[in-house]
């Protein structure tokens, strides 16, 4: 099994709390069937993982993708200044000028497009601080494209065919080889291959899968003298196309694989260094213990007289911990020297020397059911790490499983006292890159929210509707999550019951309205889950991971600040609103709920509309008909047969017309219904019975 395969989808959470209609909980409803997609009318991008810019320079882009004609706004993680020109009509492409802020930090950034019709997917945007050279066609290995240092290739690879470079080197000097394929969401696998200036294969200058990038490559030499080498950049596989991107670095820069330590507590502040080969003269940077993580970059210290500034090597994450964060002190190769980790706590640690074993202790309780376990690939660390929980006398309670994905024991202390963590590398392997992070926590009752995208159209004074496609419910969690999105302006909440079961083909539906005086453009927000566990208030960041991992070619390790990524695009409002309004809010099991759908129209808007339901109480029938041409209602019936369950219910309908040959829908507010039990008939009374009986 390959360290790749391995990867897994770790969930991440957040919450917040205001339900739309201040109703009590939102109800448990069902809908119709059949997993949700994004839009059609919603614009793509297709735009090539390597395109980027300079701290404090100005790039002008040509988008691609579909449907990017009435373009509002263009938005950056990185929050440049975006310039779109006017007059612009192909929906398949969109130019647009970037000025990256001089502060704007090199690495994996992302950018999304919005329109009058909603907002695209997230795309790569790379800055960098290397001169970019774009990669010349045919440049073979008799002819490769000669290129200055340092400097960045902007390449794409085709299909059994390898791209060439030539670069000058210089005596006693080291130089940094390295290619960005899958780290910036591409699905190339690079390999690196050097040969001398006659084009001799180098044989010990070959980097593919390089430990810890993810499946790129890098590689670092100090060549004896000045000359040239040939550098033969291709997909593993040799495979390519159009969309097959990826950045050529070439100068004498650090190339660290993660950062250490790994993690920083919340609240404080550390000096992190970096973890990896050929990290001589790096300086550590300070960390704030801020948001969810910080991304670093290695560079050394000047050494030159007058000083040079060495550009910076590829950017790495420290994690921002809510829990005490310690570095592994050596010796504690038995557990009588095993360093004291707190509970819950964690410690960031490394194989650094041959046949290394490390050891940490901490206390527990009978009964208390704990987890410990060592991230590595999470990380972008290479290591395989094995677990044993040792008591104090050196009894193993409980190993990990290493065919199993991720490294992870659980175990219940069979009485109070302090126990040992033995830690050894599954493969035996050493080194400045085998670090990995332990973590020891209690095992609580947990959950998991699913969403099917990153993204939702609004329309300004409308209704716009989020699908919630899961909820994983973890260690006996049996509790209300409340799921809202966190985005200026806009506003909803929806409320999951215990009960609940939300399904891919069976969502439930948050809605959301934006204000009234709301301008069209894309609103930068998250989407948060809050609940209540072992009596504490609990709120966490939704994890997008899935959908992320889509727009970035499946990358294993996507960037944690990017996963929890969701934008809202304000979309104009369509030429007609609708209200629903029933009759009476609550009706008995086998009865029908009788009301109207309500359209208000524009000056100019007659067309018909037809009628929908998005979600009703489960079982319950519909009866709608389209609101006639012209008209302002339509006649609205629920019947709700004995099978339906007893409790409050949630209605959504929509309405959908014809406006210069398109499709515009409208969702009406939802509103809440509760379906009662039937009223039992009175028993007659004795004397009446008696009368019955004597007229017979």
């Amino acid at each position: 099994m390959t360290r790749l395969s391995r990867c897994v989808a770790l969930f991440a959470f957040t919450a917040g709390a205001v339900i739309l209609l201040s109703q009590a909980p939102a109800p448990l409803v069902a809908q119709q069937k059949g997993a949700p997609a994004v839009p059609a009318t919603y614009p793509t991008l297709t735009t090539l993982a390597n395109v980027g810019g300079k701290p404090g320079g100005t790039v002008d882009l040509t988008l691609t993708g579909t449907n990017l004609t009435d373009a509002t706004g263009v938005w950056t993680t990185f929050g440049g200044k975006v310039t779109i020109p006017d007059g612009q009509k192909d929906a398949a492409k969109l130019n647009v000028k970037v000025e990256v802020p001089a502060d704007a930090p090199i690495g994996l950034h992302t950018m999304r497009v919005a329109t009058k019709a909603g907002v695209s997917n997230l795309r790569p945007f790379v800055i960098d601080e290397l001169p970019e050279v774009a990669e010349k066609e045919n440049n073979k290995k008799a002819a490769p494209q000669v290129l200055p240092t340092p400097c960045v290739v902007l390449g794409v690879a085709t299909a059994e065919v390898s791209d060439y470079y030539k670069v000058p080197v210089k005596g006693g000097e080291p130089v940094t080889f390295e290619v960005l394929g899958r780290r910036i969401g591409s699905p190339m696998d690079p390999v690196l291959i050097l040969y001398d200036g006659t084009g001799k294969e180098l044989t010990s200058l070959y980097a593919d899968d390089t430990p810890g990038l993810q499946g790129d490559c890098r590689l670092t030499h100090t060549f004896p003298a000045a000359g040239e080498v040939i550098v033969e950049v291709r997909d593993t596989t040799f495979r390519g196309g159009a969309d097959f991107a990826y950045r050529l670095r070439v100068g004498n820069f650090p190339g660290a694989t993660t950062a250490f330590p790994l993690a920083v507590e919340r609240g404080k502040s550390a000096e992190v260094g970096f973890a990896g080969p050929n990290l001589g003269g790096v300086k550590p940077v300070p960390v704030k213990g801020e948001g969810e993580v910080v991304s670093i970059a290695p560079r050394r210290a000047e050494r030159r007289e007058p000083p040079v500034a060495e550009p910076s090597g590829w950017p790495v994450p420290v994690r921002i911990s809510d829990h005490t964060e310690l570095v592994e002190q050596e010796p504690n190769n038995t557990p009588a020297q095993a360093n004291s980790l707190p509970v819950p706590g964690g410690i960031s640690a490394r194989f650094g020397e041959k046949n290394d074993l490390d050891h940490f202790k901490f206390a527990a309780k009978k009964g208390q059911k704990l987890a410990v376990t060592a991230l590595t690939f999470e990380v972008n660390a290479p290591t395989e790490v094995y677990l044993r929980v040792l008591d104090g006398k050196g009894a193993e309670l409980a190993k990990s499983n290493p065919q199993q994905i991720g490294t992870r024991v659980e175990f219940t202390p069979p009485a109070d006292g302090e126990f040992v963590v033995a830690c050894e590398h599954t493969n035996y392997l050493s080194g400045p890159n085998e670090v990995y992070h332990l973590g020891v926590s209690h095992v609580l009752p947990d959950f998991a929210v699913t969403l099917p995208f990153d993204r939702i159209d609004v329309p300004a004074g409308g209704v716009g509707l989020l699908p919630v496609t899961g909820l994983a419910k973890l260690n006996g969690f049996n509790a209300e999550v409340t799921v809202e999105v966190v985005a200026d302006g806009i506003s909803g909440k929806l409320v999951i019951p215990p009960a609940a079961n939300p399904q891919p083909a069976t969502p439930l539906f948050l809605p959301l309205t934006a204000k009234a005086d709301a301008k069209p453009g894309l609103i930068a927000g998250k989407v948060t889950a809050t609940t209540k566990i072992d009596g504490k208030d609990v709120t966490r960041t939704v994890d997008l991971l899935e959908v992320v991992k889509g727009n970035l070619a499946a990358m294993p390790t996507p960037p944690r600040e990017v996963r929890s990524a969701f934008a809202v695009a304000v979309v104009p409002p369509p030429p007609f609103a609708l209200e629903l309004k029933l009759e009476k809010p609550e009706v008995a099991k086998g009865g029908v709920l009788k009301g109207k759908i309500v359209a208000k129209r524009t000056d100019k808007f007659d067309a018909e509309i037809a009628v929908a339901a998005v979600s009703v109480p489960a079982n319950v029938a519909p009866k709608l008909v389209p609101i006639k041409k012209g008209e302002a209602e339509a006649v609205v019936e629920l019947s709700v047969p004995a099978t339906v369950a007893a409790g409050p219910g949630v209605v959504i309908l929509k309405g959908t017309a014809k406006v210069n040959n398109k499709d515009v829908v409208s969702v009406a507010v939802p509103v809440t219904i509760t379906v009662t039990e039937p009223a039992k008939k009175e028993e007659p009374k004795k004397e009446e019975l008696k009368k019955e009986e004597k007229k017979k």
